[in-house]
Formats: structure tokens, sequence, C-alpha cells
């Protein structure tokens, strides 16, 4: 067990695979913790250093609730530096991934690439963050046992919610049983989503490749609103997956690690080819 104190929090943290390797950060879902990734994690730690950790207010970490999507990404900035590994390639889902869509408008020195899952550019409208914050509300006072149903609707898609496989069926209970059980305090963890700033008149200020990857069962509106951030981005890459929603790496994780191994080596491979044509020149942050 690590833990690092960062602006004053303590979060904890896993460090996977050679030290010396291109180190990869994965980032989870809101309401989950490092567990969701472990199957990533030991496809990608064959061949890359790979760090994994707690959101504050989940987890291992400290339970004091971020109370900003900014003051998140701001503490995973921190992250990075004080373990050294940046510049680093960024993985996100849900909330991971507005940490990453954050971190790479702000912080792309940290980044030599990013995939997000499950993030847009756009901010929420009034409406939509007054339903939101009603619903956790609901849930911070009935619990969420009540509302797991429609949690499972709106994270994962119709295959696999059905599904009869065994190692599905098993993922799927795990992070629904983990969802039930999580206490009234973890539960406003979600809420610096919703209340997030608009960002997308800020992409052009993203210097990292970006990979979109997006379950082909998401909400039509999520699917239009992936495709137009990746085309916005200076270096976007779109890319769907095929029987998964918006929490792809619970539903694909195989598939999800393969799409991670692509990309990186891409990138890594032009950096590459980048400090050998220009060595005195090269920057990785201008990847």
């Amino acid at each position: 067990m690590a833990t690092l104190k960062l602006h004053g929090h303590e979060y904890y943290y896993e460090d996977h695979g050679p030290k010396d390797a291109p180190c990869i950060v994965l980032s989870p879902l809101v309401y989950t913790d490092t567990t969701v990734y472990e199957p990533i994690a030991r496809i990608l730690a064959d061949d890359y250093r790979v760090i994994t950790y707690d959101h504050r207010g989940l987890g291992r970490s400290e339970h004091t609730v971020s109370p900003s999507l900014e003051s998140s990404a701001k503490d995973v900035a921190a992250l990075i530096e004080q373990l050294g590994v940046g510049p680093c390639h960024f993985v996100g889902n849900c909330l991971g991934a507005y940490i990453g869509l954050r971190l790479a408008i702000h912080r792309s020195d940290l980044l030599k690439s990013c995939t997000l899952m499950g993030a847009v550019a756009e901010g929420e409208s009034d409406e939509t963050i007054k339903a939101m914050e009603g619903f956790v509300a609901n849930i911070k006072k009935e619990g969420m046992k009540a509302g797991v149903n429609d949690f499972a609707k709106m994270w994962f898609g119709d295959t696999f919610r059905a599904t009869k496989d065994p190692i599905q069926v098993s993922r799927r209970e795990k992070w629904l049983s983990h969802i039930k059980h999580m206490k009234p305090d973890e539960m406003d963890s979600a809420l610096q989503i919703f209340r997030r700033t608009d960002m997308s008149e800020d992409l052009n200020k993203v210097h990292c490749a970006v990979l979109v990857l997006a379950g082909d069962e998401d909400s039509p509106s999520n699917l239009e609103a992936y495709r137009r951030m990746a085309k916005a981005l200076p270096a976007g890459e779109y890319k769907t997956i095929h029987h998964a929603g918006f929490a792809l790496v619970i539903e694909q994780p195989e598939e999800v690690a393969e799409n991670i191994r692509t990309f990186v080596g891409k990138v890594e491979r032009h950096l590459q080819h980048q400090y050998k044509q220009a060595p005195r020149d090269f920057d990785a942050r201008a990847m």
C-alpha cells in the first residue's frame, strides 16, 4: 500500500510494471477504485509502468471530497510530478476522463497522450445539473440500493446488462454490489462532473495526442458529443468498441487495453522518431 500527500490530502496509488518503461496513468470512474483497472493493468504492465490511484473521497484515498474538477485535476498533476513519471500517457473513464481532459488542456506538458472514455467537452445545462443534484441528494438519503438499476442503465450497454457470460456477470455484479454499499460521504464525488465548466472552446490548447474511445451502445447524444470533441482536438482520434456502453473499462477491459496499447505504442514510436530527427530540439511536451 502506498500513499502520497497532494495539496494536503492523502491519495492511495499502486505502481505496476517495469519502472524504466514509459508510464501509463489509469484514472477510475466515479464511485469506483483502483480495482476497476485490474484486468487492464495486468495486460499493460507487461510492457509499461502502470500507475493507478483512488480519487479523493473514494476507495483508500482520504475521504474528503474534492470540491471541483479543477482541484481534482491539480491533485493528479501533482501526483504525476511527485512520482516523476511525466510526461506520461493518461487514461480515464468517466470522472477519470474529465480529469484527463482538463490535464490535456491545462497541463499538456505532463502528457504524451490522453485516452478519454465517457467525457464530453461541453458543460451541462442548469436543468441537468439540478436534476443530478437531486439524484445525489436522494441516494444520500435513501441509499444507493433503490437507484442501482437506474445507475446500471446509465453505465452499461444492453449487451452487458443482459449477458449470461460468467466472467461478465461477475464483473457486473461486483460493481453493482459495490455501488449498493457506498457510504453517503462517497456519493458527493459525482457532483464535480455535473458542475464542470464548458471546455469546448479550450480544445485547441491540447498539445498531446488524444484517443476518444466510445462504446457503441452508449447514448446517441453522447456518441455525437464524443465525435465532435475528437474532431475539434488538434490531434484527436475517435474509435468505438462493440457491445459496450459508458463504463468501457468494466464492460470490455481486454479490448480497451488493446486499444490503449496500440495507441500508446504509436505515440511512443512517433516521439522516438522525432527525437532521432532533432535530438537537441526535442521536447516531448510538443507531441
